[in-house]
């Protein structure tokens, strides 16, 4: 079930008690929450309830496979019958996560990639809040998690893994500093891009691929240049969650499949990844879609006309990166040359790879690459 609208957020506790909660666990990162005051105020609304509130905030921003199986013991010791994730995409990926991993032997990586058919028992119910708009992680089937060992960055999918309840709620990302706010929006941007260019796409996800593409494109800026605005806020996080809806059908593409590689090697953040290797990526595909579909995407970001569409769309897409102070270039980020082999042979082991609109390989990743760098 999905409940939107300004301060919902605050009938958590409530929602919760609905569920026949009794021990809930709150799973959140290290500092926003905190810093805000949210998490206060969240705790003080469940004294009012019969309910016991345990609180893991130990989510970084891009959370390791291990965090995963310390929740989860956490988990099993206190007897937690509701898991409530709260935070941004990875505090949502590991909460829900936890909640399944609660009745799962081994380790949370035990189950990465193809390995998710080996979850067969459900697990805790889950909450999940997003404070972001960007990640659509409250309505997917999806949890991305790291293993630092092996510098993989990788993704468990399971219809077990949707929430419970996700409360999308706009006043909750108010407080998102502006580089942040770019960084999530460009994310949900790029799923919707993504989405409508998918090999799965199809007549009921076109329409939402499309309607969060023209959203963002036109709000986000706006967005980025009004932070206080939550009449704005709530245009992007509303296309964020029908990106996401849209995208758990269709899967994503390339440029995803490119950015988790990209994410770890680099240590920056998921939405500044995806924008790196946006428009070579996009420039390979476009090479292959149809009159339709080129003029459908063209007309969500203002082009209208058929000619030098291509090269219209790519220079739309670069000028909404500018807009929002996206510095491009994989060099100004720490890689270096020799590191592009290493990480386009960890790519094809993303599930984007396989949904992407045109073929890849090791040597047209490669090349995509190295036209970003």
């Amino acid at each position: 079930m999905i409940k939107f609208g300004i301060g919902l957020w605050e009938k958590i506790p409530e929602e919760s008690y609905s569920l026949g909660a009794k021990k809930v666990l709150i799973v959140t990162g290290k500092k926003h929450l905190k810093s805000t005051g949210i998490l206060d105020k969240l705790l003080n609304i469940y004294n009012n309830y019969p309910i016991d509130v345990y609180v893991f905030d130990e989510v970084p921003p891009e959370p390791p496979y291990y965090i995963v199986d310390q929740g989860a013991e956490i988990a099993k010791t206190k007897g937690i019958d509701l898991v409530i994730g709260i935070g941004g995409g990875s505090a949502l990926d590991v909460a829900k996560a936890i909640a399944v991993k609660v009745n799962l032997p081994g380790t949370i990586w035990d189950y990465i990639g193809d390995n998710s058919n080996k979850i067969t028992i459900k697990g805790l119910p889950t909450i999940l809040v997003p404070t972001t708009a960007g990640t659509a992680s409250e309505v997917t089937r999806v949890s991305v998690l790291i293993n630092p060992e092996t510098k993989e960055k990788l993704s468990i999918r399971h219809d077990f893994l949707y929430a419970t309840l996700a409360i999308i709620d706009p006043y909750l990302t108010l407080s998102l500093p502006k580089e942040n706010t770019a960084y999530s929006g460009i994310d949900a941007f790029i799923h919707s891009l993504e989405s409508f260019l998918s090999v799965n796409s199809n007549m009921v996800t076109e329409p939402l691929a499309l309607t969060a593409l023209r959203t963002i494109y036109k709000y986000l800026p706006r967005v980025y240049n009004n932070l206080e605005r939550i009449d704005l806020r709530e245009k992007v996080l509303y296309a964020s969650t029908i990106s996401g809806i849209a995208f758990t059908q269709t899967g994503l593409g390339g440029i995803h499949a490119l950015a988790h590689p990209i994410g770890v090697y680099a240590n920056i953040p998921h939405g500044l990844a995806c924008a790196l290797v946006t428009i070579p990526t996009l420039e390979y595909n476009l090479e292959i879609l149809s009159r339709e579909k080129i003029s459908a995407l063209g007309r969500a970001i203002g082009v209208y006309s058929l000619r030098s569409a291509k090269e219209k769309i790519l220079k739309k897409i670069d000028e909404f990166f500018s807009i929002l102070n996206i510095k491009l270039g994989l060099h100004n980020y720490g890689i270096k040359w020799e590191d592009l082999p290493n990480i386009a042979k960890e790519v094809p082991k993303t599930g984007s790879y396989k949904t992407n609109p045109r073929t890849l390989n090791y040597e047209t990743v490669l090349e995509i690459l190295k036209k970003a760098f």
